[in-house]
């Protein structure tokens, strides 16, 4: 009871006492077994003196086991020291795992799990060296391209962008860290490194300095940027500080004094995104035909490809509003071939001017196309 009592009533001791503090409190934080312990005492005791619980809300958390799921003790020999961990790896691959787990019920740790968030850090970290490293030039004050200007690609990159921003804001307000893990990662990995980034190197490194598609490439990465560094600063305050202090132009002086990136609504457009998500279908499956010819051995480069596709009715009108498609699918040419047409003999994927009289003479990618897109690749 005494226990109990004493915990119970911080609230009064605390919140009531210091100026910068007020009460209610916004949130109570503490295991889940404290329903009926600390949660409960202090529910009884502020209603008791000033008619209300002490808290906006509560947030309670599970249990930490080893890898196998038990619980940890030093009879076992599986406990998991955070300091070693800190040592070894850096407090941010340890906080990374702290968001990367739902908390609400219990959690495993090990050190299996912990090189498998090493490498998700390695891909955020490596992504974001990409992006300072394409801005090395950039003056976001003078270079900057407006929306209107950019290409479909790149006002396709700045809605996904805007769409990550929107899920990781009302993530933090849920306290679902998880969610804003997965949705950095995801857009890191997927949205920018495999697809965006892949696509934009020919226009960093080969186009003039200041042509202006290079520039409209370049905000992109820039808001990219600073938008990841900012969502990511409560979980990676040491690597969000280091990426912070070189990016062009940063104000304030520390990303932990930058307001959260704002979501711009008027980026949203259903008809765009719907469209380039159905050429990403197509384009996967073609990835998947250069990586089978791959390993096979017939191609090296993607670029010792010719690409030819047989798509659907459907998909062939879906391709039709793209232009320059050996650029997006990173290849050195594509054809595309009438509705129906199925081509002629059995074609492998071979580089270029080796179809061994199973064609015009150009390698053909050919391979089962995505279901919603109805054709071969």
């Amino acid at each position: 009871m005494d226990v109990w009592f004493d915990s119970g009533s911080s609230h009064v001791a605390v919140l009531d006492t210091r100026e910068e503090l007020q009460w209610p409190a916004d949130l109570y934080l503490e295991g889940s077994d404290q329903y009926r312990g600390y949660f409960n005492s202090s529910l009884i005791t502020g209603v008791a003196v000033k008619g209300q619980a002490p808290y906006k809300g509560i947030l309670s958390h599970g249990f930490t086991l080893d890898g196998e799921g038990r619980k940890m003790s030093k009879s076992l020999g599986n406990t998991v020291d955070p300091n070693q961990v800190c040592d070894k790896l850096g407090a941010d691959i340890l906080r990374l795992w702290v968001s990367s787990v739902d908390y609400q019920s219990d959690v495993r740790i090990s050190d299996n799990i912990l090189g498998q968030i090493t490498e998700v850090y390695r891909k955020i970290r490596n992504t974001l060296r990409f992006l300072l490293g394409n801005l090395s030039d950039f003056d976001p004050v003078k270079d900057r391209v407006a929306v209107p200007q950019m290409s479909e690609l790149d006002r396709f990159a700045l809605l996904r962008l805007h769409r990550m921003i929107d899920r990781v804001t009302k993530a933090y307000d849920a306290y679902e860290f998880h969610v804003v893990y997965q949705a950095v990662h995801h857009f890191c990995a997927v949205e920018l490194s495999a697809f965006y980034l892949d696509i934009l190197k020919d226009r960093l490194y080969a186009n003039t300095k200041e042509d202006p598609s290079r520039r409209a490439a370049q905000t992109v990465l820039y808001d990219a940027l600073t938008a990841i560094t900012k969502l990511i600063a409560p979980i990676l305050p040491h690597t969000a500080d280091e990426v912070w202090k070189y990016i062009p132009a940063a104000e304030p002086p520390s990303v932990q004094l930058a307001e959260f990136p704002a979501v711009d609504s008027g980026l949203f457009d259903e008809a765009l995104e719907q469209k380039w998500e159905q050429f990403i279908a197509v384009r996967d499956d073609v990835l998947k035909a250069l990586e089978e010819a791959r390993k096979s051995k017939l191609i090296g480069n993607s670029l010792s490809a010719s690409v030819h596709l047989y798509p659907s009715e459907e998909t062939l009108k879906q391709l039709e509003g793209f232009e320059q498609l050996d650029q997006l699918f990173i290849v050195s040419d594509v054809k595309v071939h009438p509705a129906g047409d199925r081509g002629t003999g059995r074609c492998a994927s071979l580089p270029r001017g080796k179809c061994e009289n199973r064609g015009s003479g150009r390698g053909k990618m050919r391979a089962p196309l995505d279901r919603h897109t109805g054709g071969r690749a």
